[in-house]
């Protein structure tokens, strides 16, 4: 599947800190500012792939002619950082992957969040003009134009992926996910900083390719490929993507890695840090240890994994009885933060039922609930397919 081959992410862990003793009214008020402004940008996301498709719709678009007259398709992936209590999602990781079938090889081109960007309107900081600023305040279509400019190419296909379902992926792919998201946000350490982490994100995609791409024919179940592309937004059809995944495992990236090649632009001085997956830990002790009482207030909080999760799962059960939350909480997977199994099942069910509960359009409410029992019983969690079922029964 295409979404195991090529996968960028790049994100920090930022919860929403709920006090003991505030009142409901205050919950109830800070999360209906975070999550309208959530609920614009999901609006600019569908306006963008909406377009996207009614442009090659216009022009007689075929379905499997993905690639121009030279054998290229260029996509352009962005991680969004739209994590609970992020009351905007940055572009926060940007990469361009160029597809080439007819010379058999694949460019990957990082865009360091922090590259100049003009911004439209004006009172705007010194510190403000970067590209991962443009898409907070000129709006996401503003934000890939401005990308597309720096890169001196316009995208072919756009993929967006947050937080949330970047942890879902990793697990799919059994990746060490904390541990794998940690090294993909980690910039502290780095005498060249932002730009070593936009060559890591290449370098991680690269490494995915190698290692997933000789697994394809073998390994590529219909069903999961399905589930892992639901977690991205795209203009792509999943039939496109499961075309292009073909395509990559034809390149022979494993037998042949120089026919992967990684650029920047600007271009910086950078170094290709391996993913090492068996040795995350150590790795990022090492690059956060020496500097951890020096940088940035809240660039390192210092929190503990357990911290922050029980964070997280206090601000899921107290968002339950909000609309606005739950609706935010739904779309974006935030389940999927969650560490512990039973405790992630649980709030997903949870998050599903709330959902449905507020939601008014039936049937809207019997396909999400038959696509929920459908995904847990690909994935063998014959349990909550059926707490789903009795959920539909009593529709």
């Amino acid at each position: 599947m295409v979404k195991k081959v090529i996968i960028i992410i790049s994100f920090s862990i930022l919860v929403l800190l709920i006090i003991g003793g505030v009142v409901f009214f205050v919950f109830h008020k800070k999360i209906n500012e975070i999550f309208s402004v959530s609920s614009e940008q999901e609006k600019q996301i569908e306006q963008i792939i909406s377009q996207r498709r009614q442009e090659r719709s216009v022009l007689g678009f075929d379905a499997m002619e993905l690639f121009n007259e030279k054998g290229i398709v260029r996509i352009l992936f962005i991680g969004l950082d739209n994590r609970i209590g992020q009351s905007q999602g940055h572009c926060d990781a940007i990469q361009m992957i160029e597809i080439n079938k007819n010379k058999k090889n694949i460019v990957i081109t990082a865009v360091p969040r922090g590259t100049y960007s003009p911004l439209p309107g004006s009172g705007h900081q010194p510190t403000d003009y970067y590209v991962s600023k443009a898409c907070e305040v000129g709006g996401l279509e503003y934000g890939v134009g401005q990308i597309e400019k720096i890169l001196g190419q316009k995208a072919d296909y756009v993929v967006f992926l947050g937080f949330s379902q970047a942890m879902g992926i990793f697990r799919q792919l059994d990746l060490p996910a904390n541990e794998t998201m940690q090294w993909l946000r980690l910039r502290q350490g780095y005498a060249i900083g932002e730009p070593q982490r936009a060559r890591n994100h290449s370098t991680f995609i690269k490494q995915m390719i190698l290692d997933f791409a000789p697994k394809l024919k073998s390994d590529l179940n219909f069903q999961l490929g399905y589930l892992l592309f639901k977690y991205v937004r795209t203009d792509l059809t999943f039939e496109e993507a499961f075309y292009l995944a073909k395509i990559v495992e034809e390149i022979d990236a494993p037998n042949h890695p120089e026919r992967i090649v990684l650029l920047m632009r600007p271009a910086y001085d950078v170094q290709d840090i391996p993913y090492d997956q068996e040795n995350l830990n150590e790795y990022i002790e090492k690059m956060i240890k020496p500097i951890a009482g020096i940088i940035p207030e809240n660039a390192y909080s210092g929190q503990t994994r357990e911290e922050a999760q029980a964070k997280l799962l206090a601000d899921i059960q107290a968002g339950l009885a909000d609309e606005d939350f739950v609706s935010w909480a739904f779309d974006n997977y935030l389940w999927l933060q969650i560490d512990d199994d039973k405790e992630r099942e649980k709030a997903h069910y949870d998050i599903l039922e709330k959902y449905v509960i507020f939601s008014e359009v039936e049937e809207e409410k019997k396909q999400i609930i038959a696509d929920y029992i459908i995904e847990k019983e690909d994935l063998g969690q014959e349990y909550w397919a059926q707490q789903g079922r009795g959920l539909l029964a009593g529709l």
